[in-house]
């Protein structure tokens, strides 16, 4: 088995999940999608990497199988995000639009780094 990429929520205490990959060379908890009628702390879902091997609470985690999915996750709730725009690092008030696949294409291949 492989490292996976997975959204999760949070322990009901908080603290993160002993299944997450949380090495400089993972994703930690990106992109965070708020669960409706849900209170904190396991009130989103948050993208990650799920350790290799590790065994995933239903209900807790999710795996995403393809890049493909990832994007079309991101897409169902990102889709009025804004981002500090790269060509202008000085000013806080210039955005654009969050790049989904740009997002994905980023931690896919940290994901494919871990297994590789």
């Amino acid at each position: 088995m492989a490292n996976q990429m997975i959204k999760y929520k949070l322990n009901a205490d908080g603290t993160v999940p002993s299944f997450l990959n949380i090495s400089n060379e993972s994703v930690g908890g990106q992109w965070p999608n708020a669960i409706a009628g849900q209170s904190g702390p396991q009130d989103m879902w948050l993208i990650g990497i799920a350790n290799d091997g590790a065994t995933l609470p239903s209900g807790q985690a999710e795996v995403i199988n393809s890049k493909a999915d990832l994007v079309t996750y991101l897409n169902s709730y990102t889709s009025t995000w804004k981002q500090p725009d790269p060509s202008q690092p000085g000013n806080l008030d210039s955005q654009i639009p969050f790049d989904q696949q740009a997002s994905a294409d980023w931690a896919w291949a940290r994901l494919d780094a871990l297994n590789s």
